[in-house]
């Protein structure tokens, strides 16, 4: 599968960028000049301020703070006003250790720093010999003083403790105020990454919602959700943050902020494996029997100090960490389903209610009975496939069982190069394959792979004591492959049908097709879920944070530069969507309790076919560029303002091979399609040679109509503001906390839509009649009599929507189409996808006095 070369240069972005950069980049100097900030951070940190025993401030304070898992250490000094931060910290629990000259040396134990915090410690100093220690062993339950962020940490006692049904820890995120955990959007496959993109938090839409992972982006942006689920045992812990009002994030919904496991200096490890079945099970009310529950996840986890014995001695210097998991589930499905008896498929309706007519001859079937003669060999062929009623309700009702199996490693690698520097780098591997049974035996299983990884490289860097940077990398691929049921046979060969072979995906062989029976059980094999279908779903993203510490300030700014570039094929209609609905069967004078759907199938006589071409690779590429300021002003001991302004360049993606197109009804040729050229890439698809040959008079390129490759003008004033405030006004117990921001949400380019001309009302039905016929593009034209257009543009929440019909173009091309597609539906002539394509049927029928 061909891929468009990587294309990145922050400065070929639109010349306001280099504009909002200077700006940004003039106005941290400006304040760091001025008050100071104390920003929210993805990791944490620990702040607070050194005092005497007459509450003055005590300048230069040497304040050591050292992880007590790792014995790595930082060490800072207050500034004049006694005031002290120390960042970033990684999730765990820390000793503080205050000492200065005439003062005896303070240290504060077990202090806990959770994922996003800022942890205050104001540590007051006692008058003696610095020989001399005072320890505090234990202190008051810390608080988040310095921001106006709401949010909540599920610590690591409580992933591990508390029951987790499919140990997916996204579901503790409902036990948070104001989380709720409602179905994902779009196809909720067990191995899908937008399975859980229905995490809604505070009222903001699941599908909008950020999943950070070790301070980088592993969110689904197709259709929600994270594409890296981490083991429980791996997790360090997460935060769930309903109101993100620092510049630092980004988008509208809520944040659900976590973090790994990292090494320490002792060997830690352990084995687990949890076990459930069905034996204590009841069978379900509608199951004929009691359905399969054998679910095993096991796995462990190893993390220490990397020793190689004399080569390196990690204790205090070098970790890593490893974790496992794996899974082996099979869930009994129950399906009851109502299907045609043995004797319907045959031909004998003697026993239901509704009269059978021959639709010949416009008369009952004697004994409502079809003539052996008169079934469709087609429809015999297809119906060995359509399982008996083995219920007492004459309904079919089984059990299979669901298999899916996932295996997802994590490895983590911490090191203090210097006292300065410090790397960080993580590896996720997630594998999971299910097989999806059938609601029809016959078509047996349907295997679905999804492959998610992501590799996380972190430099941290103080430069200088008040001049820290953080670097961060993150790559972000995931692949979905679904087949459909009993890919690769040719099912038209075997049963005589003719005309799918111009639509047949190449290299795949056909798979099952379609059934729609009103009144009765769809039977579907391809067409349902577009299979077989892939999607390729890369990130490439830099972030680069800067923190200035001045006095009591600290400014942070930085960038986000992502690449982003789904891919993606599916199959459409391209092994037939057929719809039988008892029109042919029924008594036209008067149809009330006549015809039968399954009777219009034996006779070979569908109310509608529908095939399509296959949909070759589709979906986009761009870069984001993202700017952010955060100031976070202590105004005084109790209350500090976080002032923030950040800066998006979202754009539209650019279609793959220029395929994305709009309509513009006040052009002679509305069709416009995206190209950098007079020329379109007709083999991007299928079906480009059919579409282009039917309305080439239609369609100009983007070039042509003066528009960029991505059709849309991209949104260039994306200028976020950002406000919060977090106040101590009774002292250390209480924060009131509040804050006011504005949230882009990203362009949400349509991938791929299509021209659909149905065949317009016949008094006859001729002897080679053809289905629907379906090429891409992305207007739809229906019937013989409207034409109706719409279009979205998106901007932030804010959208405009428009319709346009009975312009003097979109007449006169609807009129031209119509014709076109008239001509090319008449009996005996060439059709938009060339050969016949006969509803299957045993003889020739003879004329008759309605179709519609």
């Amino acid at each position: 599968m061909a891929r468009p070369p990587l294309q990145f240069c922050l400065w070929r972005a639109p010349g306001f960028l280099k504009w909002v950069v200077t700006t940004l980049f003039t106005m941290a100097i400006a304040l760091s000049i001025g008050q100071s900030t104390m920003g929210q951070v993805q990791t944490g940190r620990i702040v607070g301020t050194v005092t005497d025993p007459q509450r003055s401030a005590v300048a230069d304070a040497a304040v050591t703070v050292v992880e007590t898992r790792t014995n790595q250490s930082v060490t800072v000094k207050a500034n004049e006003r006694g005031d002290y931060v120390v960042t970033p910290l990684n999730p765990g629990i820390y000793r503080v250790t205050v000492a200065s000259q005439g003062f005896q040396r303070a240290v504060v134990n077990v202090v806990e720093v959770q994922v996003g915090q800022s942890a205050r410690v104001d540590v007051e100093l006692k008058i003696g010999e610095m020989s001399s220690t005072i320890e505090v062993v234990s202190t008051a339950p810390l608080l988040d003083s310095e921001s106006g962020t709401l949010g909540h940490v599920v610590t690591n006692t409580q992933i591990v403790d508390l029951p987790l049904n499919g140990r997916s820890f996204y579901e503790l995120a409902r036990l948070m105020p104001g989380a709720a955990l409602l179905p994902g959007g779009g196809n909720l496959l067990r191995i899908r990454a937008n399975y859980i993109s229905g995490t809604a938090i505070s009222g903001v839409r699941g599908s909008q919602t950020t999943f950070l992972m070790d301070g980088v982006d592993v969110t689904d942006h197709h259709q929600g959700g994270s594409l890296i689920q981490t083991s429980v045992d791996a997790l360090q812990e997460f935060k769930v943050q309903q109101s993100a009002y620092s510049s630092e994030f980004s988008h509208a919904g809520g944040v659900l902020n976590a973090t790994t496991k990292s090494g320490t200096n002792e060997l830690h490890g352990g084995l687990f494996e949890f076990l459930r079945n069905d034996k204590l099970d009841a069978r379900g009310f509608f199951s004929p029997e009691r359905e399969v529950l054998k679910r095993n996840q096991f796995g462990g986890t190893l993390g220490g100090p990397i020793l190689i014995p004399r080569v390196l001695d990690g204790r205090n210097k070098a970790f890593f960490f490893a974790g496992y998991e794996g899974m082996r589930e099979r869930q009994g499905l129950v399906f009851n389903n109502i299907v045609p008896t043995a004797a319907m498929k045959s031909g004998d309706f003697s026993k239901i209610a509704n009269r059978i007519y021959d639709p010949l001859t416009r008369q009952p079937f004697p004994d409502n009975v079809i003539p052996a003669a008169r079934i469709s060999q087609q429809a015999a062929y297809f119906s060995r496939f359509i399982p008996d009623p083995n219920t007492a309700s004459g309904t079919f009702a089984w059990a299979p069982a669901r298999q899916l199996d996932t295996d997802q490693v994590t490895l983590r690698f911490d090191e203090s190069l210097t006292g300065k520097h410090k790397l960080f780098a993580r590896y996720s591997y997630h594998n999971q394959r299910q097989n999806e049974p059938n609601a029809f035996p016959a078509l047996g299983y349907a295997p679905l792979r999804t492959l998610g990884q992501n590799v996380v490289a972190s430099l941290a860097s103080s430069l200088t004591t008040n001049f820290l940077n953080e670097f961060r990398f993150n790559y972000l691929p995931n692949s979905i492959n679904l087949e459909a049921y009993l890919q690769g046979k040719d099912f038209y060969q075997d049963a005589g049908i003719k005309g799918f072979e111009e639509t047949a995906r190449p290299g795949v062989g056909g798979s099952f097709p379609d059934f729609n029976w009103s009144g009765y059980a769809s039977m579907a094999g391809s067409a349902f879920d577009q299979r077989p279908k892939t999607q390729s779903l890369k990130a490439y993203e830099w972030t680069d944070n800067v923190t200035w510490i001045k006095g009591r300030s600290i400014v942070k700014f930085g960038t986000k530069i992502r690449r982003w570039q789904p891919l993606f094929t599916d199959s459409k209609q391209y092994q037939g969507l057929w719809t039988f609905n008892g029109f042919a069967t029924q008594n036209s004078a008067s149809p009330a309790r006549t015809g039968d759907a399954i009777a219009d199938y034996v006779l070979g006589l569908p109310r509608q076919v529908q095939r399509a071409f296959p949909a070759d690779v589709f979906g986009g590429q761009g870069n984001y560029y993202h700017f952010y300021l955060q100031d976070d002003l202590k105004v005084n001991g109790r209350l500090t303002l976080n002032l923030g302004l950040r800066y998006e360049y979202s754009p539209w993606l650019a279609g793959y091979r220029g395929q994305l197109g709009t309509f513009d009804p006040r052009s002679s040729k509305p069709i416009i399609i995206g190209s950098e050229s007079g020329q379109i890439d007709l083999g991007a698809q299928f079906a480009g040679p059919s579409a282009y040959a039917l309305f080439k008079d239609f369609i100009q390129t983007s070039r042509q109509a003066g528009l960029p490759i991505t059709i849309t003008q991209p949104d260039k004033e994306q200028l976020a503001p950002r406000f919060g405030l977090a106040w101590r006004p009774f002292g250390e117990k209480t924060v009131v906390r509040g804050g006011y921001g504005i949230f882009f949400e990203n362009e949400n380019t349509p991938w791929l839509t299509s021209f659909s001309a149905r065949r317009s009302p016949l008094r006859r039905l001729p002897r080679s009649a053809r289905p629907t016929r379906r090429c891409t593009s992305d207007a739809t034209i229906t019937g013989t009599s409207a034409c109706s257009v719409s279009s979205q543009r998106t901007r932030s929440s804010r959208s405009t929507t428009w319709e346009t019909g009975g312009c003097s173009s979109i007449a006169r091309m609807r009129s031209t189409i119509l014709r076109q597609v008239q001509e090319a539906f008449r009996p005996g002539g060439l059709t938009p996808l060339s050969g016949a394509l006969p509803f299957f049927r045993r003889t020739p029928p003879r004329p008759i006095t309605r179709f519609s």
